[in-house]
């Protein structure tokens, strides 16, 4: 993959004319969009539409979370919406998992079903918190990267900190979705465990999602633009390595 593979951008928006205006004015420089709950909702799914027409991806990032037959039936309707990637949450369990990888293959082979791990906003120690654990964010990550990967998905949403790790326990092929990616020179906003373009790149991260640094910039195609070069960059330094 090249690096404008690899970019996703994040239309977090409230309305469908504001996401259309940053499509429109990014054109050519950006080919994959993540269309969100609250995007795809405000327009009741034309979002998903609108990119197909324009020929771009789309990462349909609505987290499914139910018992198995339920989170299998959406998965089944995302898989036909002529969506590149989707995604569940893995922490619906192993069974649920299954059920989706089996009949999401039998709708359309080519849609990448991917599991969300650990959140990128949350800390370590909000985790231990809320989960009453000692366990590390990497550990639960790690964790179920792994039944995620048994379970028969094609990857996972993750930190760019757990990338490389996952990569080594669970192979190659197994893909890898970072959101938590932020330029040197952005903000890092509500994201705890973030990582520059680059660095994420050699750490082993196949799609970098990136929002506000893209779609808050004053000049979006120049910030798109020097996000790529981050990602050059990195893949630059990897094939040395």
């Amino acid at each position: 993959m090249n690096a404008k593979d690899r970019l996703i951008v994040a239309l977090d928006f409230p309305t469908i004319e504001e996401a259309k205006g940053l499509v429109e004015v990014l054109g050519e420089s950006v080919s994959v969009y993540k269309v969100g709950l609250e995007m795809f909702l405000n327009s009741k799914g034309e979002a998903v539409d609108y990119l197909s027409s324009l020929g771009k991806k789309v990462f349909l990032d609505l987290k499914f979370h139910d018992i198995p037959n339920t989170t299998m039936m959406a998965s089944v309707f995302a898989a036909k919406q002529n969506v590149f990637m989707f995604n569940v949450h893995a922490a619906g369990g192993r069974k649920m998992m299954k059920s989706v990888s089996e009949e999401v293959k039998k709708i359309n082979p080519d849609a990448l079903a991917i599991a969300v791990t650990v959140l990128t906003s949350f800390s370590d120690d909000e985790i231990k918190e809320l989960y009453q654990t000692e366990h590390s964010i990497k550990e639960l990550a790690m964790h179920w990267a792994k039944v995620t990967k048994e379970s028969g998905m094609d990857g996972v949403v993750c930190s760019p900190w757990e990338a490389s790790a996952i990569k080594e326990k669970c192979g190659k092929d197994f893909k890898t979705i970072c959101p938590g990616v932020r330029p040197k020179w952005a903000a890092a906003n509500d994201q705890q465990r973030i990582m520059t373009p680059k660095d994420a790149i050699l750490k082993g991260c196949d799609y970098l999602v990136v929002g506000r640094p893209i779609t808050k910039a004053d000049d979006p195609v120049n910030a798109a633009e020097l996000v790529l070069g981050e990602i050059k960059e990195g893949l630059a330094e990897a094939k040395v390595c």
